[in-house]
């Protein structure tokens, strides 16, 4: 074995190769963890990646081998790597600018608070479509001004709203909100908040979050559990979750139970 090229080449080739590789592991890793909407985008930026550790490799061995056609291919696998990647960043914020900015049409959003309004003091109901609707959410609590109770992966979205609005960290952190597997504590949160609070409103905004770590039966049971004794009681129960995240059976089963907004 010689070297082919100067040794500064070699150095150079040696950490893009590391750089390369860490980064596609780091989707590699992830490629299964994310709703399907974005689990697409992920597994794409890990293929085109792939090609560029390829091309990397090869170029390290031609630093100390000939390879047959080795620019060719060096070129083919760097090509590929950079157009997939360009392609998969674009098509990202294509998609992110279509299901997940929110744009609020007002007749409609007026509609939805007026829904809730005309009882808001029993009801159960869900807010399904994509993450940007959760400002249609903040509204709507905003408008309303009644003691709310937030189970949520963003505290600091509703923490702003006003002294009304309680939210509770679901998390994995110990000490520091509510793990996501501990659904009767999440319940027996709730209960206790609509026990102290007259005309309160428990939101879930954590599905998605919770559909990792339980099963969609248990997590169903836990909301049909909760919503039966928040509506006897005359409160109100309101689900967020982005549509995305659920199968079409799993949609029919919570529209059958709570009231669209």
């Amino acid at each position: 074995m010689s070297l082919r090229v100067p040794l500064w080449k070699v150095v150079y080739d040696v950490i893009l190769l590391l750089a390369i590789t860490y980064i596609w592991w780091f989707f590699f890793k992830r490629r299964r963890i994310y709703v399907s909407g974005l689990r697409f985008f992920v597994n794409r930026a890990s293929l085109f990646l792939f090609f560029g550790v390829l091309g990397n490799m090869l170029d390290l061995i031609a630093d100390f081998y000939p390879v047959p056609y080795d620019y060719y291919l060096i070129e083919a696998f760097y090509g590929v790597s950079i157009i997939g990647s360009i392609y998969t960043m674009i098509a990202y914020v294509l998609t992110l600018e279509r299901s997940y900015i929110p744009v609020v049409i007002p007749s409609d959003l007026e509609g939805r608070k007026d829904s809730l309004k005309s009882n808001p003091l029993a009801g159960s109901y869900i807010i399904l479509g994509s993450r940007g609707k959760v400002f249609d959410l903040l509204e709507i609590l905003k408008d309303l001004s009644e003691p709310t109770l937030v189970f949520t992966r963003n505290p600091d979205l509703y923490s702003d709203l006003g002294d009304f609005v309680v939210p509770v960290w679901v998390t994995q952190i110990y000490g520091k909100g509510i793990p996501p597997t501990a659904l009767h504590v999440m319940q027996d949160e709730a209960i206790r908040f609509i026990s102290e609070k007259n005309g309160s409103i428990v939101v879930i905004d954590c599905l998605e979050y919770l559909l990792i770590y339980n099963d969609f039966p248990a997590v169903f049971k836990f909301l049909i559990n909760l919503k039966d004794i928040i509506v006897s009681s005359r409160k109100a129960l309101i689900v967020f979750v982005d549509e995305n995240a659920l199968d079409e059976k799993q949609k029919a089963l919570l529209l059958r139970e709570f009231e669209p907004l």
